[in-house]
């Protein structure tokens, strides 16, 4: 098992990837464009990928990055008619480029086949990686008919998929997971997409990621992201993560518990705004027995238990192996809902237990570190952030109903199989088949919000919720996406400073890279950036008030290449 310790380092690490969700990253190395696909007498989207091969069935270029674009003046559907299975080549790597006339992302959206059939997964890989970047997913095909349940299947180890700046739009089915993994130690990069009207009515068991029987997940990391009308968990695991990363994401509305794994052995728990979340709250005769022999406080946003099991062999972990953080997070249940809960529970002898941040028992663990723990709990405040009305009640009161609908009969989880998919007053009924102008593109709703608090108030200083709502408080930004033909770091400017600098960062290959600060003792003090990022040129602000004066090293690193330069701050 890895060790602990490397995670504890990872959990330094901000990566930084908030840019405007316009901004979509080119690709870089070896390329092949793809032009606009019909539905009709055109190859599709995986018959192009699964063309691309030598006569022994591998990809001519296991490195090749497929590029999506639009250059008409209407938008195009990528059909996918089959899915896309990767166990013939090395990696996926999809990249789309704006409609220079629309300003639009490429779609993809599954197409019925002559036998109605629809491809689900999108993609299944038993070996490795995926990437998808720039591109708006869409669950729904044309004829409204069935509903993608998956977008990921991955049964393979130690293998990563990356998410960024894609929309992922209604996804639904009876257990509908976008990320499923089967294997073990694997990685999901998930930074600056949004997620809207994601439902399984076979809640709670539908999740963003599952993982679910080999073994431990390596790195779970979710950042500048929008979850909105998600009916399950963000992410959900039948063992635990090396190290969770959650942070600056904007959550709204959802009838299901966010965050499903309890015994987290590294996680941060950082910046994020959680708005109506567990609309469908809890019943009091399901609450579960916890290890200290006390009832469980279900339903919660954070939870955590002790590590039980984990203690046992091959896993070996003790609590004081144990590091988490949940930190600047704001969260509300609004009147629609609070009301809803309480109007029920005046009318039935089986009330529901409304939700809480924290529950009893994830409180004294916090409170009291058992077995030497580091556990952390600030600055978490009940407050509504002031999203619009225009789209709080509307949404609000198509979630009452869903949930009137759901509670009214008695046994809810039958419920969910008879009649939620045909109820259409919902917000996770499906969109429409003219669904681009009826929707709005690539989306409605704005998430920006009026209380002025809490636009300063993550740890870094910044608005809480997803960045990408606040471009100009972005601390990274792509400068330009064309490969450059040198590994390169510049001096920062100013410098000398106080307390904030500029520094610029060239990439002449996509890959892991990282970008850190070191005192003169050679002692690490800040990660600046670290994670995947494609071939481009970059420009970090970093804010170094929490420092002293004096000289400090900054660092940058991809592969074996590496280049150190020096700074100074002046106070």
């Amino acid at each position: 098992m890895k060790s602990v310790r490397i995670a504890l380092l990872i959990a330094a690490i901000s990566m930084l990837f908030a840019v405007p969700r316009k901004s979509f990253a080119q690709a870089a190395s070896d390329t092949m464009y793809v032009p606009p696909l019909n539905a009709h007498g055109q190859p599709d989207l995986f018959e192009v990928i699964a063309g691309d091969t030598t006569s022994t069935g591998q990809r001519k270029d296991p490195n090749r990055v497929y590029v999506l674009y639009e250059d008409g003046p209407a938008d195009t559907v990528y059909y996918l008619d089959n899915t896309i299975t990767m166990n013939q080549f090395y990696n996926l790597n999809i990249v789309g480029k704006i409609n220079p006339v629309t300003g639009h992302p490429p779609v993809i959206e599954p197409i019925v086949n002559a036998d109605n059939t629809t491809p689900d997964p999108f993609i299944a890989c038993d070996t490795g990686n995926v990437s998808l970047d720039g591109v708006y997913l869409l669950g729904e095909r044309p004829d409204s008919v069935a509903i993608t349940s998956t977008l990921i299947s991955s049964t393979g180890n130690y293998t990563t998929i990356r998410l960024n700046h894609c929309i992922v739009d209604n996804f639904y089915g009876g257990n509908t997971n976008l990320t499923y993994h089967e294997g073990v130690y694997d990685n999901l990069f998930v930074t600056n997409c949004e997620f809207r009207n994601v439902q399984s009515y076979m809640w709670p068991k539908g999740a963003l990621y599952w993982e679910l029987t080999k073994g431990p997940v390596d790195t779970l990391w979710y950042e500048n992201n929008t979850f909105f009308c998600v009916n399950g968990s963000y992410f959900g695991s039948n063992w635990y993560a090396e190290y969770i990363r959650f942070d600056h994401n904007t959550c709204f509305l959802g009838s299901g518990p966010p965050m499903k794994v309890q015994q987290a052995v590294n996680e941060d728990i950082e910046n994020n705004i959680f708005y109506g979340l567990i609309a469908h709250a809890g019943d009091m005769t399901q609450d579960t027995t916890n290890q200290f022999g006390g009832k469980v406080d279900y339903p919660n946003i954070v939870v955590l238990d002790t590590l039980g099991a984990l203690t046992q062999p091959p896993f070996n972990l003790t609590e004081a192996d144990r590091h988490v953080n949940v930190m600047n997070n704001a969260y509300c249940w609004p009147s629609a809902l609070v009301n809803f809960w309480t109007s029920y529970n005046d009318t039935t002898h089986d009330p529901l237990t409304p939700p809480v941040f924290m529950d009893s028992t994830t409180q004294y663990l916090f409170a009291h570190e058992p077995g030497g723990s580091h556990l952390v709990a600030a600055n978490n405040d009940s407050v509504n952030p002031g999203f619009s009305s225009t789209l709080t009640t509307p949404a609000l009161a198509d979630l009452v109903k869903y949930e009137e609908l759901i509670w009214s009969n008695n046994d809810a989880s039958d419920y969910f199989w008879t009649q939620l998919p045909t109820y259409p007053g919902n917000l996770f009924a499906g969109v429409p088949k003219n669904w681009a102008q009826t929707q709005g593109y690539p989306v409605p709703e704005n998430l920006t919000y009026s209380d002025k608090a809490l636009l300063t108030a993550g740890t870094d200083g910044k608005p809480l919720g997803d960045l990408n709502w606040y471009p100009t408080a972005t601390p990274v930004y792509l400068v330009h996406s064309d490969v450059p033909t040198r590994f390169a770091l510049s001096q920062n400017y100013p410098n000398p400073f106080n307390p904030t600098t500029e520094i610029k960062v060239t990439l002449n290959r996509p890959g892991t890279m990282s970008l850190k600060v070191y005192n003169v003792l050679g002692e690490l003090v800040d990660v600046v950036s670290q994670g995947y990022k494609a071939a481009g040129a970059y420009i970090f602000n970093v804010n170094m008030d929490r420092f002293a004066s004096g000289v400090y090293f900054y660092r940058l690193r991809e592969g074996s290449s590496s280049i150190t330069r020096k700074m100074l701050l002046l106070k």
